[in-house]
């Protein structure tokens, strides 16, 4: 990737840039190049070693989906941890897509952003006006389960179902659990593949990430975090006093 960069360095306009970044840690305006120049130019600045700690996530905002469709296949090209964050509205060009796959990104989005770890974000305007859950309340709603903890099968099912999971005899698609015995299965919304969390009594004696179509196992894993597979959330509170609310006005 240095290669990639290497011409740049030696404008005199770029490194007078990097130094009005590093000097003063605002903004600069760069004019005069065409869209995928200024991705390259964006990423050339935070590979910089006095801008990298401050360019952990990066953000690219543009008009439409479809043109932050283009902006984030170009930065898979720098960055393989580029996520798409779009609008919630479903427009013309997006009626092929599955039908969670806008709220799956969405959270995957959110998810990356919880995580700390550096990120590249290309999203719109319109995406950014939506009134968004606060990240703290998301954290708070994140189910942990580990091998060996004490959790009741009831108790797993009901989180499930706040987090807007849906109860199948056996999960196909992400958003989904099922509960047969003593063996919950989760597909994780943000995930690849579902988890397989199997009991004995009340204790989590195993739990493994699966195929969907083969049902075979793929990794055996001490813990997994199951995030939400929506993003209003409705905490108990707040939902009692909006039913009784309800029951007063009528």
């Amino acid at each position: 990737m240095k290669a990639v960069f290497a011409p740049l360095r030696e404008s005199e306009a770029y490194r007078r840039a990097v130094k009005e970044l590093t000097a003063k840690a605002g903004s600069v305006l760069a004019d005069g190049c065409a869209d995928s120049q200024k991705i390259h130019l964006a990423f050339a600045f935070a590979g910089e070693e006095e801008i990298a700690p401050k360019a952990r996530i990066r953000l690219f905002v543009t008009y439409s989906d479809l043109r932050a469709r283009e902006i984030y296949e170009d930065c898979c090209f720098y960055d393989r941890n580029t996520v798409l964050f779009p609008a919630k509205d479903l427009i013309f060009y997006q009626a092929d897509l599955r039908s969670r796959e806008i709220e799956t990104r969405r959270i995957r989005t959110l998810r990356r952003l919880l995580s700390g770890r550096p990120v590249t974000i290309v999203t719109t305007f319109a995406a950014l006006m939506t009134p968004q859950v606060p990240l703290a309340v998301l954290r708070d709603s994140v189910l942990s389960i580990a091998k060996g903890e004490t959790l009741s099968l009831e108790t797993i099912a009901r989180r499930l179902v706040d987090m807007g999971y849906e109860r199948n005899y056996q999960v196909d698609s992400p958003g989904q659990f099922s509960i047969r015995g003593d063996i919950v299965d989760i597909f994780d919304l943000t995930e690849e593949n579902p988890f397989r969390i199997e009991f004995w009594g009340d204790e989590i004696d195993a739990i493994r990430s699966f195929d969907v179509l083969s049902q075979r196992s793929i990794e055996e894993l001490s813990s997994v975090h199951v995030f939400p597979a929506r993003e209003v959330l409705i905490p108990d509170r707040r939902f009692r006093d909006g039913t009784d609310r309800i029951r007063k006005e009528l």
